[in-house]
């Protein structure tokens, strides 16, 4: 899941914009357990003394279904907020129906792979080593062009391979978080529209006075 470079842009933008982490801590975000435990267990089957167990080595395929159950509930409890974090539902639902119609594996491109992280690494997928959670495309995968395919390269020389469903991921973050950072919270209120709005005001050059002021008073925050 690459949300966190979209998130750390949208966070950025807003408080050059005049935005706050304060706003941010005010954001009432619930699901968070569900979610922290769907990344850790998703790192732990990547450290190289678990992924080379038995019980990852043969149930790998259903632990990543499960992580991502776990994700897609915890970003569920948080449809109130809007169409960004309704974005992240949908992107999470596609990456999803795509592992489990896969048999547990996301499917790369192996010349998008090539071309953003290099030969060794699609070598190493092909050897089913390091990551469990991916497998080189083949005849036998299905719904490919909603799976890796889409090599992206970032300036600092990283680059990695994304389907639809990451877009949909990382725009719905970003947004998300500048909404949340350029005012405080208002609770259950649906406050991601008024973000997209000031983010694509932003790169065009045009201010969002309109949509930060729909956003009313701060509310409390709540972390479930």
């Amino acid at each position: 899941m690459l949300i966190i470079l979209p998130v750390l842009l949208g966070i950025a933008l807003a408080l050059v914009r005049g935005g706050s982490l304060r706003n941010l801590a005010m954001l009432r975000f619930r699901g968070v357990g569900a979610i922290m435990a769907s990344f850790l267990i998703q790192l732990v089957t990547y450290v190289p003394p678990m992924r080379d167990t038995a019980l990852v080595r043969q149930h790998g395929e259903a632990i990543y279904i499960g992580v991502l159950a776990l994700m897609l509930l915890g970003v569920a409890r948080n449809w109130r907020l809007g169409l960004s974090a309704r974005l992240i539902f949908l992107g999470l639902t596609i990456n999803t129906v795509v592992v489990v119609a896969n048999g547990g594996h996301m499917p790369v491109n192996a010349a998008a792979l090539r071309a953003a992280e290099g030969p060794a690494v699609v070598r190493v997928i092909a050897a089913h080593q390091k990551y469990p959670s991916r497998m080189l495309a083949d005849r036998s995968s299905v719904l490919l062009p909603f799976s890796d395919i889409l090599p992206i390269s970032l300036p600092v020389g990283f680059g990695f391979v994304g389907s639809l469903g990451d877009l949909f991921i990382a725009f719905g973050g970003a947004t998300l978080a500048y909404s949340a950072a350029r005012r405080p919270g208002r609770g259950d209120a649906d406050t991601s529209e008024p973000g997209i709005r000031g983010v694509r005001g932003s790169l065009s050059g045009r201010g969002d006075q309109p949509a930060a002021a729909s956003l009313g008073a701060p509310g409390t925050a709540e972390v479930a």
